[in-house]
C-alpha cells in the first residue's frame, strides 16, 4: 500500500483537546489514518492486514496532527530584512509576491504546518497556488483560499493601499447589488470562502478601528449569497461596531475581534461563530518597535489595541467561544515568524491543550474541513507532525523548524530530520 506505515513509540496528542496518550501506535494506510491501536509495532502486526507495513520508531517523541494556520497571507516578504515593510507597495510586483508565496509555503511546511486558510492574494493567485500544491507542481501545505477580499470604498481593505496606487479589480464593492455580484465573481474564480472587512484596522492609514465597514444589509447580502453556494464568510473585525455588524450579518468567523464584550460573546455563542484572535501582529509590533518601519498611525493603533486583544481572546475562551489558530502572517509578523502565535496565545492565558486544539481540530472545524483532517482519528488524512519536546512543557516547540522532526502530509513524509 502506498504511503502506509506503523508509527510507534510516541506520545500522541490527538488534537481534540484531550490529554495525550502513550503506549499506542498509529497505523497509516493509503495516506489515511487506518487505526490507533494500543501496543507497539509487534502488537499491531498481529493483525493480518498490517503485517507487511514498515515501522517508524518515533523514539519517544511527540506526535500531533499537522498544524493549521487559519489566517495567513502567503505573499509576505519571505526574507529577514524588516525594512522592506516601508517600501512594500513600491518594490513588490505581483510576480515577486508569487515567488515569495512559493518560498513561504516551504517555510511553513518545514515548521509543521500542513493546511492553511489563505486570506487573499491579488488576482486570486492563492487559488492557483492551491491548485499547484494539490497537483504536485510545488511542495507545501494544502490550503483553502478566499481570492481577493472584499472591502467597501474607503474601508480597511481599500485604505491599506495608498490613494495614488493601483487597485486590483473587484477589491471594493458598495451596496447590496455590488456585494452580491462580488461574491459571484469570487465563485467564478474558484475560491473556497469569502473574506470581507467590516471594521477599520491597525494596518491601514487614516482610519479607526471603531469605524464600521459595510452596513448590516450589505454583509447579509454577502453571507446569504456565499452560504447559498456552500461557502463560509470570514470577517476582518477589530472594533466593536464592526464585530457587531459582522455578527448581525451572519458571518462564520470573526478575525481579530480585539474589542469583544459580554453582548458580542453571547451572540458568538448563540450563532456558533469562531474567533481567530491573531495576537501576533500587536505582540510583534510591540516587541520590535521602530525597527519595522511601520507608519506611526498604524503603530499607535496596534499598541493601543493589543491588551484589549489579549483580554478579548481569554474572555471568549473562558465563555466557551470556539477558538481557532491564526497568525495573520504577512509582513508583520513575517510568515517565518507565524508560530509566535502559540506563545502569544499561551501568554494571554489560554491553556496549552486548548491552543493545540485551536491549531488542529478547531482550525479544521472553522475551515469546514474537519471531516478530512485536524485530528489523529481513524479515517482522516494522515496529516501529522513529530516534535522533539513535550508542548505541555514548552509550547514554542510547535512551529519550531529545529525541533520539528517529521512532517507527514496525506501519509507522505515531506520533512524528516
Amino acid at each position: 500500500m502506498k504511503h502506509s506505515m506503523i508509527i510507534t513509540n510516541c506520545t500522541i496528542f490527538d488534537g481534540t483537546g484531550s490529554e495525550p496518550i502513550t503506549g499506542h501506535s498509529v497505523v497509516v494506510a493509503d495516506g489515511r489514518i487506518a487505526d490507533v491501536i494500543a501496543g507497539d509495532a509487534a502488537a499491531v502486526r498481529k493483525k493480518l492486514e498490517y503485517q507487511s507495513l514498515p515501522v517508524v520508531d518515533a523514539g519517544g517523541k511527540y506526535l500531533l496532527p499537522g498544524l493549521i494556520d487559519a489566517h495567513m497571507h502567503l505573499h509576505g516578504y519571505s526574507m529577514e530584512d524588516a525594512t522592506v515593510v516601508k517600501l512594500w507597495h513600491l518594490t513588490n510586483t505581483n510576480e515577486a509576491k508569487l515567488l515569495h508565496a512559493v518560498k513561504n509555503l516551504s517555510l511553513l511546511q518545514e515548521r509543521g504546518f500542513t493546511f492553511l486558510r489563505v486570506m487573499g492574494m491579488p488576482h486570486s493567485m492563492d487559488v492557483h497556488l492551491r491548485d499547484a500544491v494539490n497537483e504536485g507542481v510545488i511542495e507545501g501545505p494544502r490550503m483553502i483560499c478566499s481570492g481577493q477580499e472584499l472591502s467597501m470604498t474607503a474601508g480597511h481593505g481599500d485604505l491599506q493601499i495608498p490613494p495614488w496606487a493601483y487597485r486590483e479589480p473587484g477589491l471594493t464593492c458598495d451596496g447590496v447589488d455590488e456585494c452580491i455580484k462580488a461574491v459571484r465573481c469570487r465563485l467564478r474564480e474558484g475560491v473556497d470562502f469569502i473574506k470581507i472587512h467590516t471594521s477599520g484596522g491597525c494596518m491601514s492609514n487614516n482610519d479607526r478601528l471603531e469605524w464600521r465597514n459595510y452596513r448590516v444589509e450589505e454583509i447579509r447580502a454577502i453571507t446569504d449569497e456565499a452560504h447559498a453556494f456552500g461557502l463560509r464568510v470570514a470577517a476582518h473585525a477589530e472594533g466593536r461596531e464592526g464585530i457587531r455588524t459582522a455578527l448581525l450579518g451572519g458571518v462564520d468567523t470573526i478575525e481579530h475581534g480585539f474589542y469583544l464584550d459580554d453582548e458580542l460573546i453571547e451572540i458568538m455563542l448563540k450563532q456558533g461563530t469562531y474567533l481567530i484572535p491573531t495576537l501576533s501582529v500587536g505582540g510583534i509590533i510591540i516587541e520590535k518597535k521602530d525597527s519595522l518601519g511601520i507608519p506611526k498611525d498604524c503603530y499607535d493603533k496596534s499598541v493601543a489595541s493589543h491588551e484589549a486583544n489579549r483580554k478579548s481572546a481569554l474572555a471568549a475562551y473562558k465563555a466557551g467561544v470556539k477558538i481557532a489558530y491564526g497568525s495573520d502572517a504577512f509582513n508583520v509578523p513575517r510568515v517565518r515568524e507565524s508560530a509566535n502565535e502559540f506563545r502569544y496565545m499561551y501568554e494571554a492565558g489560554i491553556p496549552t491543550l486548548a491552543i493545540i486544539r485551536a491549531a488542529t481540530l478547531g482550525a479544521a472545524d472553522a475551515m469546514n474541513i474537519m471531516d478530512e483532517t485536524g485530528s489523529i482519528e481513524k479515517g482522516k488524512f494522515a496529516d501529522m507532525i513529530l516534535v522533539s519536546d513535550d508542548p505541555r512543557q514548552d509550547i514554542t516547540v510547535l512551529g519550531d523548524p529545529d525541533r520539528t522532526c517529521m512532517v507527514m502530509k496525506q501519509g507522505r513524509i515531506v520533512v524528516q530530520k
